[in-house]
């Protein structure tokens, strides 16, 4: 019986077992890196400094270094960890022939299934085992390592027109392999031969050529992937010093680490792409290149620790109750643990306190609710969707919530980008917590390309306050939005007195519409109460979910939908509230912790042009008197309360 190690040989060798070269990697001499917007360090010569072998004991290597979202997606489905011994178990037993063929095939997908294709030339997989091999000292973790990196050298030659023929050679690919080398390389490098450490470092200087004529003469944007490319740039520059265009490679990669700095992200904090899982990855870029630049003396930008210190504070607020980013858009709901913990390490910072606290981001225009207390504590994310399009979707007004530290209501998220589904439903109007008016969805990201243009949308967070006893959000979207065939939709969010949450819906229009309220919920089980309109959910929270009048809601139905749970399809209901009305409609739900008994819960309603009043009563002996104003009143009489705040409780 070969032993696993063997096995793996046996099917990674097919003829490459070396490329021998002779020579070795000489020290470094850094010439400093210029500008006004750059802090003032002294130069020091010597060998270059590897800034991260401090964290190499405490972190697996793919959650120090977080993955952009095509790459995390496919990373799950085929390791479906980021364990780097269970990565590397993984690769002993056969898994990457089993999905990529014995020998290994580099370019089997890259014209069906892209991202799978591109996944496994950027080598995410690889450092596991530099990391193992450097904390243990077993050559064998080595070993396998340099056969997968001989191999890919010897079947994927370079040649003159590489990165106009195939995948392999452009783009994101060559950046994660010059990072990912770069770390087995030091990692490994007391146990390499000087002809190993030739194979890696003569393949690195031709994937430094890659990126300054790649993302070195592209016009400075604010996507990712340049991002990235400058990292891989400053990576090579820094850690080879030997490399003839290594000066290139750190002033190219730091111009446009520079601009992404100032560019890619919003003044407060979030970033232009509108991507939440992709945001750990976008500050692992920032956090790198500090680390590079300060252990090897090199001037960063003055904005570089400001603005790890907003990116710090984003991931705080916006993370989820179970430590992760939302994944609303295309994106995977990353961990933010080691990367929160690491930029604030730097900071000398403790970030995490910020969790309970809610956050208006005017800018990115997100808002994140938290409160704790009577029992409950709650999380909830208002999302406009003031851009649309590209990795944006059509969830317009859309919200999620956590109840108790578990989800509710969420985003159906993103699949792998190869998965049809990602066109056919995740990035439709109907995927979302959103209302579909007369059964439209947003007509760009609801056909069948996979990628369509960003457009600005009306979609706004237009007021949002706290007080002792309220949390508030009022998103709007126009009638000028083609979705919502001329009605004018605003969308209120009220936490009242951390008993129960007010969804109210206004819609103002000209002659009849059909109106689809979407709950998207996470995988549990929800029953509907018939008499009332309502949805019922079981367990310790014992969440109903009441209209104000049952008496408008035309149908409500227990749908089959689709949630990406960790990357994966995953079944889940969907509820759908259908009415129809003429000219002004208000819809108002209720969100009710702790019921036990239905009966006793009472919610009466009185609307006037001014606005509209709600009294609830949720059988505790405690009745409570929400007024709602509309915007353009002086005051809202109601109820036999007065008020000339947008909202106030009684």
């Amino acid at each position: 019986m070969l032993s696993k190690r063997r096995l793996f040989l046996k099917r990674i060798a097919g003829g490459s077992a070396g490329l021998l070269f002779s020579g070795s990697l000489p020290g470094l001499a850094l010439p400093g890196i210029l500008g006004e917007n750059f802090l003032d360090s002294p130069i020091d010569t010597g060998r270059p400094v590897f800034p991260f072998f401090r964290h190499i004991p405490i972190y697996n290597f793919g959650d120090f270094i977080p993955k952009d979202q095509g790459g995390k997606f496919v990373h799950t489905e085929i390791f479906g960890t980021e364990d780097d011994s269970q990565i590397v178990e993984k690769i002993r037993q056969g898994r990457l022939q089993d999905v990529y063929g014995t020998p290994i095939n580099w370019s089997l997908y890259e014209k069906t299934e892209l991202e799978k294709s591109v996944w496994l030339n950027r080598f995410y997989f690889l450092p596991s085992l530099a990391r193992l091999y450097f904390l243990t000292s077993d050559q064998s973790y080595l070993d396998d390592m340099m056969q997968l990196i001989s191999r890919w050298v010897t079947d994927n030659p370079r040649l003159p027109d590489s990165h106009r023929k195939t995948f392999n050679w452009r783009d994101m690919q060559v950046a994660w392999r010059s990072i990912h080398w770069s770390w087995c390389y030091y990692l490994t490098e007391k146990g390499l031969t000087e002809d190993q450490k030739k194979i890696i470092t003569e393949s690195l200087k031709e994937h430094a050529d890659i990126l300054l004529n790649g993302f070195g003469k592209a016009p400075l944007n604010e996507f990712n992937h340049q991002s990235h490319g400058g990292l891989a740039m400053l990576y090579l520059g820094v850690l080879f010093p030997s490399f003839e265009q290594a000066e290139a490679l750190r002033e190219n990669g730091m111009r446009i680490l520079s601009h992404h700095l100032d560019k890619a992200f919003f003044e407060d904090g979030g970033n232009v792409e509108y991507m939440f899982g992709y945001y750990p990855f976008e500050t692992h870029i920032f956090r790198d290149t500090y680390l590079l630049c300060k252990q090897n003396n090199i001037r960063y930008p003055s904005a570089l620790l400001p603005g790890l210190e907003k990116m710090a504070a984003y991931i705080a607020s916006v993370s989820q109750p179970n430590a992760t980013m939302p994944q609303v858009n295309d994106s995977f709901e990353m961990p933010t643990g080691t990367i929160l913990a690491t930029v604030n390490e730097l900071l000398a910072k403790n970030r995490r306190s910020l969790k309970g606290k809610s956050t208006y981001f005017p800018d990115t225009q997100l808002g994140i609710i938290r409160r704790e207390g009577s029992g409950n504590s709650w999380y909830l994310l208002a999302y406009p969707a003031s851009v649309i399009g590209a990795h944006a979707h059509a969830g317009r007004l859309a919200f999620n919530f956590w109840l108790n530290g578990s989800p509710v209501l969420t985003d159906s998220g993103c699949p792998n980008y190869d998965n049809p589904k990602l066109v056919s439903w995740y990035r439709t109007s109907r995927a979302h917590n959103t209302v579909l008016i007369d059964g439209k969805s947003d007509e760009a990201t609801s056909g069948k390309l996979l990628w369509v243009g960003k457009r600005n949308t009306g979609n706004r967070i237009v007021n949002w306050g706290e007080t002792d006893s309220l949390n508030y959000c009022r998103m709007i979207s126009p009638a000028t939005e083609s979705v919502n065939n001329t009605v004018s939709w605003s969308r209120s969010l009220v936490l009242v007195k951390n008993k129960f949450l007010v969804l109210y819906d206004r819609f103002d229009a000209s002659g009849e519409h059909n109106y689809e309220v979407l709950f998207h919920f996470s995988p549990t089980e929800v029953s509907v109460h018939e008499k009332r309109k309502a949805l019922l959910l079981p367990g310790k929270s014992s969440l109903a979910i009441l209209p104000a009048d049952p008496s408008m809601i035309g149908s409500l139905s227990i749908e089959e939908g689709i949630l990406s749970l960790n990357g994966k399809d995953s079944s889940a209901p969907m509820a759908s509230l259908k009415f129809a009305g003429e000219g002004l409609v208000h819809s108002v739900v209720v969100f009710m912790p702790g019921v036990d008994d239905l009966s006793q819960v009472k919610i009466s309603r009185e609307i006037t042009e001014d606005g509209i009043g709600l009294e609830i009563n949720s059988g505790d002996s405690a009745k409570t008197i929400l007024l709602i104003k509309n915007p353009d009143s002086p005051k809202l009489s109601v109820l036999n309360r007065q008020s000339r705040q947008l909202f106030e409780v009684f």
